[in-house]
C-alpha cells in the first residue's frame, strides 16, 4: 500500500522547499495564518447572526452589573429580578457558545490537516523543531520558560520553532481580523 501522507510531503517538500530558509517560513507562516484567520472569520460572518450575538452580550453584561449591585447593596427587590432573569441569561450565553462553535466544527478537520503538515515540513530530520524566525531580541532572559518550550536563543536573538511563532502570528493577526470584518463580540462601553 501506497503512503499517500508521505507522498504527499516529499511533494510539498520540493514544490515549498523555498520557504524553508528563516526569512521566507515566517513569511509563509504569516501567509497560513492570514489565510486560516480570513477563512474563520469569514464562516462566523457567513453561519452566525453577529448582531443577536452583539445584543445576547450588552444583556448579559447589563444582567452581571445588575448582580453585582444587588450583591454589593444587599436589595432583595434587585435580588429577585436578578434571580428571575438568571435562566434566560443561562440559555442565551449557551446559545451564544453554541452559535460561536458551529463555524469552528466546520473547519477543524481541514485546519487540522493544516498544521499537521506545517509541523511535518518545519521538523529536522533528527526530529527537533527548526527555527523559522528570530526575534531581534533574547525574550528567554525576562521569560526564561520559553527557551525550549517556542524556541531557543540563538546569536541574532530568540529563534521560534513553527508553534511559537503561529502561535504569536496567530493571536495577533485573529484579533485584527476579526474587529476588521466585524466578527468580535463586542461589549458596549459604559
Amino acid at each position: 500500500m501506497q503512503d499517500f501522507f508521505g507522498d504527499f510531503m516529499v511533494w510539498f517538500g520540493v514544490v515549498f522547499a523555498f520557504a524553508k530558509p528563516i526569512p521566507y517560513s515566517a513569511v509563509l507562516i504569516l501567509a497560513v495564518s492570514l489565510t486560516v484567520s480570513t477563512l474563520s472569520n469569514l464562516a462566523m460572518k457567513r453561519f452566525t447572526d453577529m448582531r443577536r450575538l452583539n445584543r445576547y452580550q450588552a444583556e448579559i453584561k447589563q444582567h452581571q452589573e445588575m448582580e453585582k449591585e444587588a450583591r454589593k447593596t444587599q436589595n432583595e427587590k434587585l435580588m429577585k429580578k436578578v434571580k428571575r432573569r438568571k435562566a434566560y441569561i443561562d440559555r442565551i450565553q449557551k446559545e451564544q457558545m453554541s452559535s460561536r462553535c458551529k463555524p469552528s466544527l466546520i473547519f477543524m478537520i481541514p485546519f487540522m490537516l493544516i498544521f499537521t503538515i506545517l509541523r511535518s515540513f518545519f521538523t529536522n530530520p533528527d526530529g527537533s523543531d527548526s527555527i523559522v524566525a528570530i526575534l531581534p531580541f533574547n525574550i528567554d532572559t525576562i521569560l526564561p520558560f520559553l527557551d525550549g518550550m517556542i524556541g531557543t536563543t540563538t546569536l541574532a536573538g530568540f529563534g521560534m520553532t513553527y508553534w511559537g511563532f503561529y502561535f504569536l502570528v496567530g493571536l495577533g493577526m485573529s484579533s485584527i481580523l476579526q474587529r476588521i470584518m466585524g466578527t468580535q463580540v463586542m461589549t458596549p462601553q459604559t
